[in-house]
């Protein structure tokens, strides 16, 4: 594995009260980890976006951005992968269907370890 990528696994709705709580945990491991380079966000488990859960999402960009790296969202279902079309989300990062599409690999965080 490699030591520059993390893999995330949020679970449930990604909402106003989740994506603080999201956010705030991805906050104190980027801030311990200066040398991630990566972040995969893996949504195979959320079922609901609302504005603030983009607003996270578009948030951990500009720190993966700021740092000189890269964040991809993976494993959306139909209605979750439609809302990052339409929001322009897949114009901001690479939105992947599936986790095995994924180009880096790295260690988990969340439900799949």
């Amino acid at each position: 594995m490699e030591k520059d990528t993390l893999t995330i696994y949020p679970q449930g709705d990604l909402d106003m009260v989740t994506a603080k709580k999201v956010k705030d945990s991805l906050d104190a491991i980027l801030y311990n980890r200066s040398g991630l380079k990566n972040l995969i966000i893996n949504l195979g488990d959320i079922s609901f976006i609302d504005s603030s859960g983009l607003g996270m999402l578009i948030g951990c960009y500009k720190v993966m951005h700021g740092r000189q790296g890269k964040m991809m969202l993976c494993d959306a279902n139909d209605t979750v992968y439609r809302l990052l079309e339409l929001s322009g989300m897949k114009k901001l990062m690479p939105v992947m269907r599936l986790e095995s599409q994924r180009t880096a690999r790295g260690e988990g965080y969340g439900k799949r370890q």
